[in-house]
């Protein structure tokens, strides 16, 4: 039974670390995060963390790895947002002065 459990923990980890990243390389090579809402990122960071917790109290690798590189991939992805959103944005001040 624990290998049973420990192919389904690491095939389930395998799965949830991919899912993030095509949204990783779309928004790398777009350059373009508007898209992205910040109370998605802000929940995934909170899951993340809260699932990280529970696999180092229960001291299950599968969830532990799994959520660590999660984890990694939102806050990357919060780096992005962040990024990508205010690249494409005019400063006022740009503008009055160029009016000058």
């Amino acid at each position: 039974m624990t290998k049973l459990k420990d192919i389904l923990g690491y095939t389930a980890a395998v799965c949830l670390v991919i899912t993030l990243l095509p949204q990783l390389f779309y928004t790398w090579k777009t350059k373009k995060a508007h898209d992205i809402s910040y109370g998605f990122l802000f929940l995934q960071l909170l899951t993340c963390s809260l699932f990280l917790s529970y696999g180092i109290l229960l001291n299950e690798k599968p969830i532990i790895i799994a959520n660590s590189l999660v984890l990694l991939q939102s806050f990357i992805l919060c780096i992005f947002k962040y990024i990508f959103s205010n690249k494409n944005k005019i400063n006022p001040i740009s503008i009055v002065i160029a009016n000058v």
